[in-house]
């Protein structure tokens, strides 16, 4: 390698000028997303990349920067471009492989907490794991241990990282399984938790592009989304402990008919939690 290193600084408006016709076109902020990728590479915090425009850029991450921006401009999701995302305030790796976890799905987990604070040795199932994001998340925040699983090789492969990433791979365990299928029957759960694919195959064209760069097999559900509720719904009242919960998230207007699912399926106490956005976006039920 000839020549010196780019500054900071420098990199920052290389970026933003690759990425300012595209943004403009997007009604994006090109410079708060030549700054997101910036900092996500160098693993700073956005305002140390601004204190530190001086400074020189490895040629290494050089390289990472101009390929996550690329990527950016064939319309990849930020989380891609970056190989990182943030739920509740821990960082997960993730690909093309899994869902990017969203800030809706923390809903799910603050339910969760909620529920089995304070309480010891409970041991739940994650069905659709995908980045791991849930089981993860609830391994930090109380006792307790979790069977993840996914139809995805791949995805259990994304899932693992991170549990490793977050110190919490031995009291995880992944199992590739299409729903409860290689779930061995002897087992037992406090809980059943999942964001199982709720789109319907109908609305496929109205998602963003960026959104569609995600793995189908995450996104949609046949039965106008419905089909993974009822599915899991049915069958998790072999795995519950009697008085064992059951948490779902759900998609837009999707609360009243899942609650309907789990009346029908016999379950008690069902209550739904709301997101930031005022949706009902948990639904959550104890085995009766």
């Amino acid at each position: 390698m000839s020549g010196r290193l780019k500054t900071i600084g420098e990199v920052l408006n290389e970026a933003a000028l690759m990425l300012r016709d595209y943004c403009e076109k997007k009604k994006e902020d090109y410079k708060k997303i030549a700054l997101m990728i910036v900092s996500q590479i160098l693993d700073m915090d956005k305002t140390e990349v601004i204190l530190n425009k001086g400074l020189p850029v490895g040629q290494g991450k050089y390289e990472k920067i101009v390929n996550a921006v690329s990527k950016y401009l064939h319309d990849n999701p930020l989380q891609y471009c970056t190989n990182k995302a943030f739920f509740m305030g821990l960082e997960f790796y993730v690909d093309e492989n899994v869902l990017i976890p969203r800030f809706d799905t923390e809903v799910l987990v603050e339910v969760a907490i909620e529920i089995f604070k304070g309480k010891k040795n409970l041991y739940f199932l994650d069905i659709g794991t995908g980045s791991g994001c849930i089981a993860v998340a609830l391994c930090k925040f109380l006792d307790c241990r979790v069977l993840a699983v996914d139809i995805s090789e791949r995805a259990l492969d994304v899932a693992r990282k991170n549990a490793k990433l977050n110190g919490v791979e031995n009291k995880i365990s992944f199992i590739r399984s299409n729903l409860f299928e290689d779930i061995p029957k002897n087992l037992e759960f406090d809980a059943i938790l999942s964001n199982p694919p709720y789109i319907s195959k109908n609305e496929i064209f109205e998602l963003d592009q960026r959104v569609l760069k995600e793995p189908h097999i995450a996104l949609f559900s046949k039965e106008d989304g419905l089909w993974f509720f009822k599915e899991i719904a049915n069958k998790a009242k072999l795995y519950l402990k009697d008085d064992g919960y059951i948490i779902f998230e759900v998609g837009f207007s999707q609360a009243e008919e899942v609650k309907r699912i789990l009346e029908q399926s016999g379950y008690k106490n069902i209550k739904s939690r709301k997101d930031l956005n005022n949706i009902e976006r948990c639904i959550f039920a104890i085995n009766g």
